[in-house]
């Protein structure tokens, strides 16, 4: 009997230090995770700035310059308006791409309207995403919390676009007891959640990172070739 107690103790030690060990592996790779998109969150910011800021304001100097040059001097040449329609495109261009690091709604006027704005650019005559909202749209959260939201909604909107197969998505926030709650549906194909935790194309471990850091949770409802297609639910304390 002293044997067999003995046994079942160890093998519960045993257990014990698996899951713990475990844990730390799991805490681990978050933080990794974690630092990770802080770290590419503070590049974009950066990138974007810098691409707005001092290039574009260069680009329009350098117009300046030529329009003012051409003006004075009465010169009409085809090479003088291609440099100045090859600035205007440049110009453009880094404006775009400024916009799609760091959306310009986002920064100015807060996380409801870039979402409702994020929908209306991803709707075409295949799929339509509907957004619905409770909450003030003028209503402004903390600038991080608001990115770290934004990125995770677009990420899972990408999901439907390139796997779901659906033609209407719903996406629909309110607040409860100081929580934000974002719920995303699609009547999509749906897919197997045991196989999506073993994938990386859904870029799942990069969305519970997130939610994870804002000590959040969420869930997903989802079965293969099902009419009902596929449902999250996202709570993140505010």
């Amino acid at each position: 009997m002293v044997l067999i107690l003995f046994y079942f103790y160890y093998q519960n030690n045993q257990l014990k230090r698996k899951n713990k060990q475990k844990d730390i592996k799991q805490k681990i790779q978050l933080n990794i995770i974690n630092a990770a998109i802080d770290s590419q969150e503070i590049g974009r910011k950066k990138i974007a700035s810098f691409l707005h800021d001092d290039i574009n304001s260069l680009l329009s100097s350098v117009g300046l310059h030529l329009n003012t040059f051409t003006a004075q001097n009465n010169i009409q040449s085809d090479e003088i308006t291609k440099a100045k329609a090859i600035l205007e495109e440049v110009h453009d261009r880094l404006r775009d791409i400024s916009h799609e690091l760091i959306p310009v709604l986002l920064v100015r006027f807060g996380l409801l309207y870039a979402l409702e704005d994020l929908c209306e650019k991803n709707s075409n005559s295949n799929l339509h995403f509907q957004f619905s909202s409770s909450i003030p749209t003028k209503k402004r959260y903390i600038e991080k919390f608001e990115m770290n939201i934004y990125f995770i909604v677009s990420e899972l909107l990408n999901n439907i676009i390139k796997h779901s197969e659906a033609s209407k998505a719903e996406i629909a926030l309110h607040e409860k007891n100081d929580r934000l709650i974002i719920t995303i549906q699609d009547n999509g194909k749906g897919f197997t959640i045991g196989k999506l935790n073993e994938t990386e194309g859904f870029g799942l471990n990069r969305i519970r990172a997130r939610i994870k850091k804002l000590k959040g949770n969420f869930n997903i409802t989802s079965k293969k070739n099902e009419v009902t297609g596929t449902t999250v639910k996202i709570e993140v304390p505010i």
